[in-house]
């Protein structure tokens, strides 16, 4: 199974919150800040503004964070989802 990506902002409770569930289910992943780094936020938005999972995210003026991108084609906000898959 390819790495978890995981994009988010350390100044977003539920990113932090994610993050820690993560490192405690002991899944690895790939944290991506898009805060912290303008490749990351041009990656996050390309697959924010092109996804239909974010369709509702996007008219109501959210962000859309974290985001779960297990595999190329698996895309999620829910971690539940993630911590499920990674049993």
């Amino acid at each position: 199974m390819e790495k978890l990506i995981v994009y988010g902002s350390l100044h977003c409770p539920d990113t932090q919150a994610a993050l820690k569930k993560l490192t405690e289910s002991k899944i690895e992943y790939a944290f991506k800040n898009i805060s912290g780094e303008l490749e990351n936020l041009k990656e996050f938005l390309k697959l924010r503004d092109t996804n239909t999972l974010y369709e509702r995210i996007r008219q109501e003026g959210r962000i859309g964070i974290p985001c779960f991108v297990q595999q190329k084609e698996k895309i999620t906000l829910n971690l539940m989802e993630v911590l499920d898959a990674n049993k």
